[in-house]
Parts: structure tokens; C-alpha cells; sequence
């Protein structure tokens, strides 16, 4: 049998009865290693799973894929949450016809992810990696702040605004999607660099190679600006810079095979959709 993990969210009030409900139904249908009210995968490791639960949102997915480094395991997203984009099973729809999980080849996507490292006087003092974006922030006092990009040691663009998002394909939904950005395939090897408001209309988003090394550096900062990979504010000094390339390992995202790989746009952010005249 299958051994399984199943990690649930501690925030979410339906995760306890979740849990038990899970359980229960993967009773003869699987083995389960590791079941716990946590966001950290590393808990799951030792027991040495196959596949991984997620019950709670995509933070929850996002959590336990971020604490399972290296280590990447398939992971199910069962949605408690309001959009659950990444997260894309219900309890109800696994009870009714969640047996493909056991039978056969697991229909599962490999998506990139980045690898974030902040460096000080050309020293890496903080790392860190990144499925959806990561993100400059003006912050406080929130004046315009300027960004310089260079890709693989050239000189790419300097940005001026509130900031940048380097979004991978599964971020480009994201954060980079409300900004403006373009929506990649997710299982396409790309970075998207999309400015925030920026103050020059020849300011657009750029979709490179994920093989590229991006180096960002502020050159004019906020006391507020800050760093964010995945929504996790970093330790930043206004003379770092920050490397992004492509990490090591993939995110492994179990996909509804009763769905197109395109369903959730349709269903969740209603993409191509004519006004509603009503």
C-alpha cells in the first residue's frame, strides 16, 4: 500500500474534523506514515512518505512545499479555503473519486521554483525558495523607489515605481497576474519580471529563460522597502542584492484529472469572461 502523509492546517476550524475524515477514508486504501495539525513537512520526512496530503488552502500547499526543501513529494491540495487555486480537491470530490490516487501512474505536474538569496558585500547571508514570486516592495513612506536588473552579469533595466515581482509560471496567477503580468503555462521553465506601477509606460513585463541568473539590486529605497518571497518578508538592508535562480528541485503538484489544466482559470478567476449584463 501507499504511504501517505497528511499535513492540516492549524488555522483553518474545519481541519480537525477534515483530518479524521481523511483518515478514515484512506482506511485500506492506503498507508498512513504521518497525519498532524502542521504546516511543516519536515515533520512527515523521517516516516518516509510517497504522497502528501495538504488539507487547508493554497498557503497551506505552499507551506509544506517550502518546508520539504530538496525533499519534494507529490502533494494533493484539498481545498478548506475560499479561492483554493493550487488546492484544487474537495473532501467530497476525493470520497467520490479520489481511487485514481492508488491506481496507476499519479497524474502529477512538475512546476519550478526559484531559489532566493540575499547577498551582503557579495556574501550570501540569507536564502530561501520560492514557488509563487519574488517581490521589492516600496513600502513607508511609500515614495517611488528604483530598482536596477541585470541578468546573467548584463545590464538588463533600471525600474522606477512601487517596486518589482519575479514571478515563476505557477506565481504568474499571482501577485504578478493583478500587477499586469502575463499568464505562463504552469509547467513552462520561465521567470516573469513585471514592474509595480511603474513610472514610465515603457516599463513591460519580461518573460525569460529560467536558466538565467537575475540579480536586483535597489538603488533607491524606502526605510520601509522590502524583500518578499511567497508572501515571507525577508531581512533586508538597503545595500543587498538579491540573486534569483532556479532551484534545484521541483514543486509536484497532483492534478484533478476530471479537470483541463486550464479549468481553474476558467473556474476560479473567471479568465475570459464577457461582462455580466445582469
Amino acid at each position: 500500500m501507499k504511504r501517505v502523509a497528511i499535513l492540516a492546517s492549524p488555522d483553518k476550524p474545519a481541519a480537525v474534523q477534515t483530518l479524521g475524515r481523511m483518515q478514515q477514508w484512506l482506511r485500506g486504501r492506503a498507508q498512513v506514515v504521518f497525519a498532524g495539525l502542521t504546516y511543516d513537512g519536515r515533520q512527515a520526512l523521517p516516516h518516509r512518505p510517497e504522497l502528501l496530503f495538504s488539507l487547508g488552502g493554497d498557503g497551506t500547499l505552499i507551506s509544506a512545499a517550502h518546508s520539504l526543501g530538496e525533499q519534494q513529494l507529490p502533494i494533493v491540495g484539498v481545498n478548506l479555503g475560499k479561492l483554493g487555486y493550487l488546492a484544487e480537491f474537495t473532501m467530497e470530490e476525493l470520497e467520490r473519486e479520489g481511487d485514481f490516487l492508488f491506481d496507476g501512474v499519479l497524474p502529477v505536474t512538475r512546476r519550478i521554483m526559484m531559489q532566493v538569496v540575499l547577498e551582503r558585500r557579495e556574501q550570501p547571508v540569507f536564502r530561501t525558495l520560492a514557488i509563487n514570486d519574488c517581490v521589492v516592495l516600496a513600502g513607508p513612506p511609500f515614495h517611488m523607489i528604483e530598482v536596477a536588473v541585470t541578468v546573467d552579469g548584463d545590464e538588463v533595466t533600471h525600474v522606477r515605481g512601487d517596486g518589482l515581482i519575479v514571478a515563476t509560471p505557477s506565481g504568474s496567477t499571482a501577485h504578478n497576474l493583478a500587477a499586469g503580468g502575463p499568464i505562463l503555462e504552469p509547467t513552462g521553465a520561465a521567470f516573469i519580471l513585471t514592474p509595480i506601477c511603474p513610472q514610465a509606460l515603457t516599463f513591460r513585463p519580461l518573460v525569460m529563460d529560467a536558466r538565467r541568473r537575475i540579480t536586483i539590486e535597489v538603488v533607491q529605497a524606502n526605510p520601509g522597502t522590502a524583500i518578499a518571497a511567497d508572501g515571507r518578508v525577508m531581512p533586508f538592508d538597503g545595500r543587498d542584492r538579491i540573486a534569483i535562480t532556479r532551484y534545484s528541485a521541483d514543486f509536484l503538484l497532483v492534478r484533478n484529472p476530471k479537470r483541463s489544466e486550464w479549468s481553474a482559470l476558467r473556474r476560479k478567476l473567471r479568465w475570459g469572461e464577457g461582462p455580466n449584463v445582469h
